[in-house]
């Protein structure tokens, strides 16, 4: 009984401290530091309490406007800290006052263009390997393989990869360590997929300065 007692406790410590295990719907808050989403009741859903880092996430949503300003305040501090921004192939034109006006620093920020999905996908996995602060890609379709090569690529360099993708390809396996759907709204956000907890419906998607105001 002894024996049994001390491997069981064995085990557990290297749950607690193994960063490549975990237990679903366990919690691990206090691993390395995510990055701030500026939406508190997100970020309180999150291990590390932000967007991980080294780490590739997909955004699920009709409307990419919307899931670029889910991103504006991480994007914000980045930029702040110096890192570097690169979007590949976005399929508009980036509206620099409005970045700006989200304290975006232009100067920080990286536009590149392709001939096709293909040379998106390498541009973004070239980027995350550099070490850039975060990446944004639009792919039409997430092939695992590739999927896991980004992921490989953004734990080498530390950053983070932003994948804004169509909710048609929520139905499909994904090696991300992060999974959001936009609701059409636009206000609320569905965890699908997340590290060390099981998936969140409906969470809302309230700013930090509003949340201050309350009460």
């Amino acid at each position: 009984m002894k024996a049994i007692r001390s491997d069981r406790i064995e085990v557990a410590e290297l749950l607690r401290q193994g960063s490549g295990l975990w237990r679903g719907g366990e919690f691990y808050p206090d691993r390395e530091s995510g990055i701030a989403t500026g939406f508190p009741p997100l970020d309180r859903h999150l291990a590390g309490h932000g967007w991980p880092r080294g780490a590739v996430v997909e955004i699920l949503s009709d409307h990419p406007g919307g899931a670029m300003v889910l991103l504006l305040p991480a994007l914000a501090t980045l930029s702040q800290e110096a890192k570097q921004i690169v979007l590949v192939a976005p399929p508009y034109i980036p509206y620099a006052p409005g970045l700006l006006i989200n304290g975006v620093d232009l100067t920080r920020l990286l536009l590149v263009h392709s001939r096709n999905e293909e040379e998106s996908l390498w541009a973004l996995e070239q980027v995350l390997s550099a070490g850039c602060g975060a990446a944004l890609g639009w792919p039409q379709a997430l092939h695992r393989t590739a999927l896991r090569r980004l992921q490989l690529a953004a734990e080498r360099g530390g950053g983070v990869g932003f994948l804004l993708c169509r909710p048609r390809l929520v139905r499909e396996s994904s090696p991300a360590a992060l999974r959001l759907r936009v609701t059409a709204a636009g206000n609320k956000v569905d965890i699908l997929k997340r590290r060390g907890g099981w998936p969140v419906e409906g969470v809302a998607l309230q700013r930090e300065r509003e949340a201050g105001s309350i009460g």
